[in-house]
């Protein structure tokens, strides 16, 4: 029989998508949700922890993709497998502009190389998962019934590239001139434009079958793209080449607030659904739910941007509030998962394999 774990998202199951699991594959999703922590630490009055946070995430980055190719062979394969969660692969490009503006607060040539691999490294990974989830989807649209929250991570990584950029261009050592600037502006606006594309989609999805069982918990992402659009917004406004005046700032700061009011109206449901789950949970299951976290990351980097366009104080206590909260989830979430996990890869490496099978060491 069929659980109804995982309806409201803190505590859902994010295994890899098959006919045995419930949501979609988010591969890196702990890096995401590891590196906004890292970015809010000293927001939230907690700066001890951002290089450790800053170093896990990017050892979660190198070490995710060798775990892959060790227990699966080919990743390429898995992506192809996936006819209607192949968003999930999104958080690739998206960990890796994450971890790219991390390195950018660094100085010395070794990390600004690192800056700009990470960052090149996430705009050819964008390319290759668009090619194989939004180039299928225009051939053969599988319909309203088919979107899920794991959708809107594609105009997040549109958004997180335009913020990679917006690093390159305020960093003295890597600025490329207006050209890069204004590269920045576009793939933010075209991010901002296909979120808006995104919330109709999910709107429709929503109005005719419901939310469903599948892949609860992505629909947070919904909520943190909101607060991402503010983000790259706010971020690429420091970048618009001298010339613009004060009223373009102003104009950057207003699509902020637009875009960071729609997070907020969004994220609201979802942390009562999930309040209310948690009431009601009873043990734990699945692997740890991240998009809880980066979502709520993004949501207080968009309130930033939009206090700090606008000059808006109550945002700014939205944006230390959340970020306040994106380290308590991250923290919860680890201390909650990380024991339950470790005694099943134990009682997992006790078990002897079934004859006539192969077990790795």
């Amino acid at each position: 029989m069929r659980s109804d774990y995982g309806r409201c998202g803190l505590l859902n199951n994010l295994q890899p998508h098959s006919s045995k699991t419930d949501g979609p594959q988010l591969p890196y999703a702990a890096v995401m949700a590891t590196g906004a922590a890292s970015e809010l630490a000293a927001t939230a009055r907690a700066s001890a922890l951002r290089l450790p946070l800053f170093w896990l995430a990017v050892a979660m980055a190198v070490a995710i993709p060798i775990w892959h190719l060790v227990a699966h062979g080919k990743v390429r394969s898995r992506i192809a497998d996936l006819p209607h969660s192949r968003f999930g692969w999104f958080t690739i490009p998206i960990g890796l502009s994450v971890i790219g503006n991390g390195f950018a607060a660094f100085s010395g040539p070794t990390l600004h190389f690192a800056t700009i691999l990470t960052i090149c490294l996430a705009w050819v990974t964008t390319v290759l998962v668009m090619r194989e989830t939004v180039l299928p989807l225009s051939r053969q649209w599988p319909g309203v019934s088919k979107f899920e929250g794991s959708w809107f991570l594609a105009p997040a990584a549109l958004l997180a590239d335009a913020i990679g950029l917006a690093s390159l261009e305020t960093h003295s050592a890597l600025s490329g001139g207006p050209p890069l600037a204004w590269l920045a502006v576009v793939i933010a606006g075209l991010g901002a434009l296909t979120y808006l594309v995104a919330i109709a989609l999910g709107s429709a999805r929503l109005l005719r079958v419901g939310l469903g069982r599948r892949g609860t918990a992505s629909w947070w992402i919904a909520a943190g793209c909101g607060g991402l659009s503010a983000a790259a917004l706010g971020r690429v406004s420091s970048v618009v080449p001298a010339g613009f005046g004060i009223a373009t700032s102003h104009a950057f700061g207003l699509l902020a607030l637009f875009f960071w009011i729609i997070g907020s109206a969004a994220l609201i449901p979802v942390v009562v659904a999930s309040l209310g789950f948690l009431f009601r949970l009873r043990h734990l299951e699945g692997k740890p739910p991240w998009p809880p976290t980066f979502s709520t990351g993004v949501y207080a980097l968009g309130a930033a941007q939009v206090g700090r366009l606008l000059t808006a104080r109550t945002v700014d206590t939205v944006s230390n509030v959340t970020a306040v909260a994106t380290l308590t989830i991250w923290v919860v979430t680890v201390l909650a998962h990380t024991p339950r996990l470790f005694k099943k890869s134990r009682l997992q490496s006790l078990t002897p394999p079934e004859r006539g099978t192969w077990k790795a060491p």
